[in-house]
Protein backbone atom coordinates (compact mmCIF):
# COMPACT_ATOMS: atom_id res chain seq x y z
CA UNK A 1 0.00 0.00 0.00
CA UNK A 2 2.74 2.08 1.02
CA UNK A 3 4.83 1.64 -2.41
CA UNK A 4 1.33 2.52 -4.30
CA UNK A 5 1.20 6.04 -2.70
CA UNK A 6 5.09 7.08 -3.25
CA UNK A 7 4.45 5.87 -7.04
CA UNK A 8 1.50 8.56 -7.05
CA UNK A 9 3.50 11.24 -6.23
CA UNK A 10 5.90 10.64 -8.71
CA UNK A 11 5.58 13.38 -11.46
CA UNK A 12 4.83 12.77 -15.14
CA UNK A 13 8.35 13.46 -17.01
CA UNK A 14 9.17 17.15 -17.62
CA UNK A 15 5.45 18.44 -15.83
CA UNK A 16 7.64 20.43 -13.42
CA UNK A 17 9.00 22.73 -16.55
CA UNK A 18 6.02 22.67 -18.13
CA UNK A 19 4.16 24.42 -14.71
CA UNK A 20 6.65 26.89 -14.36
CA UNK A 21 6.78 27.90 -18.24
CA UNK A 22 2.98 27.78 -18.12
CA UNK A 23 2.91 29.71 -14.75
CA UNK A 24 5.45 32.24 -16.29
CA UNK A 25 3.45 32.93 -19.08
CA UNK A 26 0.02 33.56 -16.61
CA UNK A 27 3.01 35.89 -14.49
CA UNK A 28 2.99 38.09 -17.90
CA UNK A 29 -0.03 38.17 -18.53
CA UNK A 30 -0.89 39.64 -15.07
CA UNK A 31 -2.82 36.35 -14.19
CA UNK A 32 -1.47 36.20 -11.16
CA UNK A 33 -3.60 34.20 -8.87
CA UNK A 34 -3.38 31.06 -11.71
CA UNK A 35 0.70 31.51 -12.11
CA UNK A 36 0.48 31.31 -8.24
CA UNK A 37 -1.17 27.88 -8.39
CA UNK A 38 0.89 26.57 -11.18
CA UNK A 39 4.24 27.60 -9.70
CA UNK A 40 3.14 25.93 -6.54
CA UNK A 41 2.79 22.83 -7.67
CA UNK A 42 6.00 23.61 -9.51
CA UNK A 43 8.01 23.83 -6.33
CA UNK A 44 6.30 20.91 -4.26
CA UNK A 45 7.35 18.72 -7.03
CA UNK A 46 11.02 20.34 -6.45
CA UNK A 47 11.35 22.54 -3.82
CA UNK A 48 15.75 23.71 -5.04
CA UNK A 49 13.92 25.10 -8.52
CA UNK A 50 15.24 28.37 -8.25
CA UNK A 51 13.26 29.30 -11.71
CA UNK A 52 10.02 28.02 -9.95
CA UNK A 53 10.87 29.88 -6.93
CA UNK A 54 12.36 32.97 -7.82
CA UNK A 55 8.65 32.91 -10.53
CA UNK A 56 6.60 32.14 -7.22
CA UNK A 57 7.85 34.93 -5.18
CA UNK A 58 7.76 37.38 -7.86
CA UNK A 59 3.81 36.30 -8.30
CA UNK A 60 3.51 36.79 -5.03
CA UNK A 61 5.01 39.92 -5.13
CA UNK A 62 2.78 40.99 -7.77
CA UNK A 63 -0.65 39.45 -6.28
CA UNK A 64 0.56 41.76 -2.91
CA UNK A 65 1.11 38.58 -0.90
CA UNK A 66 4.40 40.88 -0.03
CA UNK A 67 4.54 38.51 3.42
CA UNK A 68 5.05 35.04 1.47
CA UNK A 69 7.02 36.51 -1.51
CA UNK A 70 9.38 38.08 1.84
CA UNK A 71 9.44 34.86 3.89
CA UNK A 72 10.23 33.09 0.21
CA UNK A 73 13.22 35.45 -0.72
CA UNK A 74 14.72 34.80 2.56
CA UNK A 75 14.50 30.89 2.42
CA UNK A 76 16.18 30.84 -1.21
CA UNK A 77 18.45 33.56 0.07
CA UNK A 78 19.49 31.46 2.58
CA UNK A 79 19.84 28.08 1.04
CA UNK A 80 21.64 29.98 -1.64
CA UNK A 81 18.99 28.98 -4.70
CA UNK A 82 18.24 31.42 -6.87
CA UNK A 83 19.98 34.39 -8.74
CA UNK A 84 21.48 36.47 -5.48
CA UNK A 85 21.25 39.96 -6.06
CA UNK A 86 17.61 39.48 -7.91
CA UNK A 87 16.58 37.82 -5.03
CA UNK A 88 18.43 40.36 -2.47
CA UNK A 89 15.96 43.00 -4.36
CA UNK A 90 12.79 41.69 -4.05
CA UNK A 91 13.16 40.82 -0.58
CA UNK A 92 13.65 44.66 0.10
CA UNK A 93 10.73 45.90 -2.17
CA UNK A 94 8.74 43.29 0.11
CA UNK A 95 10.09 44.76 3.26
CA UNK A 96 9.01 48.23 2.00
CA UNK A 97 5.43 47.14 0.95
CA UNK A 98 5.47 45.58 4.36
CA UNK A 99 6.89 48.54 5.82
CA UNK A 100 9.29 46.57 7.79
CA UNK A 101 11.78 49.84 6.73
CA UNK A 102 14.36 49.06 9.71
CA UNK A 103 14.76 45.48 8.59
CA UNK A 104 16.26 46.50 5.21
CA UNK A 105 19.36 48.23 6.30
CA UNK A 106 20.00 45.64 9.31
CA UNK A 107 19.77 43.41 6.40
CA UNK A 108 21.76 45.04 3.79
CA UNK A 109 24.96 46.37 5.94
CA UNK A 110 26.88 43.60 6.98
CA UNK A 111 26.62 42.49 3.36
CA UNK A 112 28.57 46.13 2.58
CA UNK A 113 30.74 44.92 5.47
CA UNK A 114 31.98 42.26 3.30
CA UNK A 115 35.03 43.52 1.59
CA UNK A 116 34.57 41.18 -1.05
CA UNK A 117 32.06 43.02 -3.11
CA UNK A 118 32.71 44.77 -6.18
CA UNK A 119 32.28 48.51 -6.41
CA UNK A 120 29.02 48.31 -8.38
CA UNK A 121 27.08 45.56 -6.09
CA UNK A 122 28.17 47.48 -3.21
CA UNK A 123 26.58 50.77 -4.82
CA UNK A 124 23.78 48.68 -5.76
CA UNK A 125 23.00 47.46 -2.70
CA UNK A 126 23.76 51.03 -0.72
CA UNK A 127 21.15 52.19 -3.38
CA UNK A 128 18.59 49.95 -1.84
CA UNK A 129 19.31 51.29 1.98
CA UNK A 130 18.47 54.81 0.40
CA UNK A 131 15.42 53.14 -1.54
CA UNK A 132 13.93 52.32 2.01
CA UNK A 133 14.66 55.02 4.21
CA UNK A 134 13.47 57.31 1.51
CA UNK A 135 10.04 55.08 1.63
CA UNK A 136 10.09 55.21 5.49
CA UNK A 137 10.08 58.88 5.36
CA UNK A 138 7.56 59.30 2.52
CA UNK A 139 5.25 57.25 4.78
CA UNK A 140 6.27 58.95 7.82
CA UNK A 141 5.24 62.05 6.52
CA UNK A 142 2.04 60.67 5.20
CA UNK A 143 0.87 59.37 8.14
CA UNK A 144 1.91 62.10 10.35
CA UNK A 145 -0.49 64.58 7.16
CA UNK A 146 -3.42 62.33 7.97
CA UNK A 147 -3.81 62.28 11.21
CA UNK A 148 -7.39 63.52 11.45
CA UNK A 149 -10.10 63.55 9.12
CA UNK A 150 -13.30 65.25 9.08
CA UNK A 151 -15.82 65.87 6.05
CA UNK A 152 -16.39 68.87 4.36
CA UNK A 153 -19.84 70.06 3.62
CA UNK A 154 -19.85 70.38 0.24
CA UNK A 155 -21.15 66.82 -1.26
CA UNK A 156 -18.80 67.18 -4.29
CA UNK A 157 -16.08 68.38 -1.81
CA UNK A 158 -16.70 64.36 0.59
CA UNK A 159 -16.71 62.49 -2.90
CA UNK A 160 -13.08 63.80 -3.59
CA UNK A 161 -12.06 63.24 0.07
CA UNK A 162 -13.34 59.56 0.07
CA UNK A 163 -11.16 59.37 -2.92
CA UNK A 164 -8.53 60.40 -1.78
CA UNK A 165 -8.54 58.08 1.52
CA UNK A 166 -8.96 55.58 -0.51
CA UNK A 167 -4.84 55.92 -1.55
CA UNK A 168 -3.83 56.76 1.79
CA UNK A 169 -3.03 54.46 5.28
CA UNK A 170 -6.46 55.42 7.78
CA UNK A 171 -5.43 53.88 10.37
CA UNK A 172 -3.92 57.14 12.09
CA UNK A 173 -7.82 58.82 11.51
CA UNK A 174 -10.09 55.07 11.10
CA UNK A 175 -11.79 56.50 14.67
CA UNK A 176 -12.32 59.51 12.53
CA UNK A 177 -13.54 58.15 9.94
CA UNK A 178 -16.15 55.96 12.04
CA UNK A 179 -17.51 59.29 13.62
CA UNK A 180 -18.49 60.04 9.96
CA UNK A 181 -20.08 57.11 8.77
CA UNK A 182 -22.17 57.48 12.44
CA UNK A 183 -23.59 60.37 11.72
CA UNK A 184 -27.32 60.84 10.98
CA UNK A 185 -26.23 63.95 8.63
CA UNK A 186 -23.71 62.06 6.48
CA UNK A 187 -25.01 61.68 3.29
CA UNK A 188 -25.60 57.56 2.18
CA UNK A 189 -23.42 57.58 -0.81
CA UNK A 190 -20.63 59.49 1.40
CA UNK A 191 -21.37 56.48 3.81
CA UNK A 192 -20.98 53.66 1.56
CA UNK A 193 -17.78 54.70 0.74
CA UNK A 194 -16.11 55.70 4.05
CA UNK A 195 -17.23 51.66 4.79
CA UNK A 196 -15.83 50.44 2.01
CA UNK A 197 -12.92 51.99 2.50
CA UNK A 198 -12.64 50.35 6.26
CA UNK A 199 -13.72 47.01 4.75
CA UNK A 200 -10.90 47.35 2.04
CA UNK A 201 -8.28 48.20 4.57
CA UNK A 202 -9.24 45.28 7.05
CA UNK A 203 -10.60 47.68 10.04
CA UNK A 204 -12.16 45.54 12.50
CA UNK A 205 -13.67 48.04 14.67
CA UNK A 206 -17.23 48.01 15.14
CA UNK A 207 -19.17 50.45 13.22
CA UNK A 208 -22.85 51.38 13.97
CA UNK A 209 -24.55 52.16 10.44
CA UNK A 210 -28.06 54.08 10.07
CA UNK A 211 -29.21 54.28 7.03
CA UNK A 212 -32.80 54.47 4.95
CA UNK A 213 -34.58 53.72 8.75
CA UNK A 214 -32.28 50.76 9.13
CA UNK A 215 -28.98 50.49 11.89
CA UNK A 216 -26.34 47.58 12.11
CA UNK A 217 -22.99 47.35 13.99
CA UNK A 218 -20.64 45.45 11.59
CA UNK A 219 -16.82 44.89 11.80
CA UNK A 220 -16.00 46.31 8.16
CA UNK A 221 -13.37 43.74 7.46
CA UNK A 222 -15.75 40.87 8.07
CA UNK A 223 -18.12 42.70 5.19
CA UNK A 224 -18.79 41.82 1.55
CA UNK A 225 -18.20 43.95 -0.84
CA UNK A 226 -20.98 46.00 -2.60
CA UNK A 227 -21.86 44.48 -5.72
CA UNK A 228 -20.76 40.78 -3.90
CA UNK A 229 -24.31 40.87 -1.78
CA UNK A 230 -26.09 37.14 -3.23
CA UNK A 231 -29.47 39.30 -3.24
CA UNK A 232 -27.75 42.08 -5.86
CA UNK A 233 -25.86 39.55 -8.01
CA UNK A 234 -29.09 37.31 -8.26
CA UNK A 235 -31.30 40.23 -9.47
CA UNK A 236 -28.32 41.63 -11.42
CA UNK A 237 -27.95 37.76 -13.35
CA UNK A 238 -32.22 37.95 -14.16
CA UNK A 239 -31.90 41.08 -15.55
CA UNK A 240 -29.08 40.16 -17.71
CA UNK A 241 -30.42 37.54 -19.05
CA UNK A 242 -33.07 39.53 -20.30
CA UNK A 243 -31.58 40.39 -23.87
CA UNK A 244 -35.09 41.42 -26.40
CA UNK A 245 -34.52 44.58 -25.23
CA UNK A 246 -30.82 45.71 -24.52
CA UNK A 247 -30.77 49.17 -23.82
CA UNK A 248 -33.80 48.86 -21.66
CA UNK A 249 -31.65 45.89 -19.63
CA UNK A 250 -28.41 48.23 -19.47
CA UNK A 251 -30.86 51.19 -17.93
CA UNK A 252 -32.52 48.74 -15.75
CA UNK A 253 -29.10 47.51 -14.35
CA UNK A 254 -27.61 50.85 -14.05
CA UNK A 255 -30.21 51.79 -11.19
CA UNK A 256 -29.79 48.49 -10.01
CA UNK A 257 -26.14 48.84 -8.87
CA UNK A 258 -26.71 52.62 -8.31
CA UNK A 259 -29.51 51.46 -5.28
CA UNK A 260 -27.13 48.53 -4.49
CA UNK A 261 -24.40 51.05 -3.71
CA UNK A 262 -26.74 54.04 -1.94
CA UNK A 263 -28.10 51.15 0.35
CA UNK A 264 -24.69 49.12 1.23
CA UNK A 265 -24.14 47.21 3.83
CA UNK A 266 -28.11 46.95 3.49
CA UNK A 267 -30.53 45.19 0.70
CA UNK A 268 -34.01 45.81 0.18
CA UNK A 269 -36.77 45.61 2.14
CA UNK A 270 -37.72 42.34 -0.21
CA UNK A 271 -36.19 39.36 -0.35
CA UNK A 272 -37.17 38.20 -3.81
CA UNK A 273 -34.89 38.58 -6.88
CA UNK A 274 -37.26 38.12 -9.16
CA UNK A 275 -39.77 40.84 -7.65
CA UNK A 276 -36.59 43.59 -7.78
CA UNK A 277 -35.61 43.02 -11.01
CA UNK A 278 -39.23 43.17 -12.18
CA UNK A 279 -39.08 46.26 -10.20
CA UNK A 280 -36.19 47.72 -12.21
CA UNK A 281 -37.25 46.86 -15.68
CA UNK A 282 -40.47 49.04 -14.65
CA UNK A 283 -38.41 51.24 -13.88
CA UNK A 284 -35.87 51.68 -16.92
CA UNK A 285 -39.29 51.54 -18.82
CA UNK A 286 -40.78 54.73 -17.29
CA UNK A 287 -36.99 56.27 -17.64
CA UNK A 288 -37.64 55.70 -21.24
CA UNK A 289 -41.50 57.13 -21.51
CA UNK A 290 -43.71 54.73 -20.59
CA UNK A 291 -46.40 55.91 -18.72
CA UNK A 292 -47.85 53.85 -15.87
CA UNK A 293 -44.90 51.36 -15.32
CA UNK A 294 -45.91 49.98 -12.00
CA UNK A 295 -49.61 49.91 -12.46
CA UNK A 296 -50.18 46.41 -11.61
CA UNK A 297 -47.13 46.63 -9.37
CA UNK A 298 -48.44 44.88 -6.15
CA UNK A 299 -45.09 45.65 -3.53
CA UNK A 300 -46.28 49.03 -3.10
CA UNK A 301 -44.05 49.23 0.48
CA UNK A 302 -41.00 48.50 -1.81
CA UNK A 303 -42.00 50.90 -5.17
CA UNK A 304 -42.01 53.88 -2.60
CA UNK A 305 -38.33 52.29 -1.53
CA UNK A 306 -37.18 52.64 -4.90
CA UNK A 307 -38.55 55.76 -5.47
CA UNK A 308 -37.39 57.19 -2.13
CA UNK A 309 -33.67 56.12 -3.42
CA UNK A 310 -34.31 57.78 -6.65
CA UNK A 311 -35.01 61.30 -5.10
CA UNK A 312 -31.50 61.33 -3.31
CA UNK A 313 -28.86 64.09 -5.27
CA UNK A 314 -25.35 62.45 -6.08
CA UNK A 315 -24.19 66.03 -6.23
Amino acid sequence: MAEQQSRRVIPFPGLKDRLVERGLDMLQNQENVEAISLLEQALEIDEQDAAAGTSLAVAYYENNQWADSAALCEKMLRNGSGEYEEMVELYVMNLIQLRRFDEIASFIQPLLEENELNPEKAARLQNLINLGQEQKDVREAEDESFQTFQLQKDLEQQMIQAAALAKQNIRPMKNDIISEIEKDDTHPFIKTLLINILREQGVPDETVICKWGKEISVSPADLLEPFDQELYQKAAAILSNDSDQPQLTEIASELLQKHAFLLYPFTWRVDSPAVISAAYQRLAREYMGEENPFEDFDHTEFLAEIRRLEKVEMV
